[in-house]
């Protein structure tokens, strides 16, 4: 169980760098390196999709938690870094319905879809290859 969520921390580490490596690098026209402090955000979020895995709670209850955890961290983690070292992570406040500028539905949306997929089909496949 253990080693499941760390395999599952480091994919996330490793999926979360590439998806901010390349959406920061297009976006920004230059190579862009994220910080590690958003990186922990997907392996968070790794963690908590292969605990929700595991446990015994309805697909409408998971899939309510799959929208609301990663948004949540996000919202956690941009608010602290924000409110100690005085800078913004990202800065969402150019988009429609936007909270602080720290979260927004789009990419709130766009987080649940890659959880969705991940839980769905990347988890399954990794709990049956492990359990080989």
């Amino acid at each position: 169980m253990f080693l499941f969520i760390v395999f599952n921390f480091l994919i996330g580490l490793l999926v979360g760098y590439i998806f901010e490596f390349v959406y920061r690098s297009f976006q920004a026209k230059k190579i862009i390196r994220p910080k590690f402090i958003n990186l922990q955000i997907y392996g968070l979020t790794t963690i908590f999709l292969s605990i929700l895995y595991l446990l015994n709670i309805s697909q409408i209850f998971k899939l309510i938690l799959i929208f609301i955890f990663p948004t949540l961290i996000e919202f956690t983690t941009g608010y602290l870094y924000l409110k100690t070292k005085q800078s913004r992570l990202w800065d969402y406040s150019h988009e429609s319905f936007n909270f602080m500028g720290i979260i927004c539905l789009r990419f709130s949306l766009f987080w649940f879809i890659i959880a969705i997929v991940y839980y769905f089909f990347i988890l399954s496949s990794l709990i049956q290859l492990l359990e080989r």
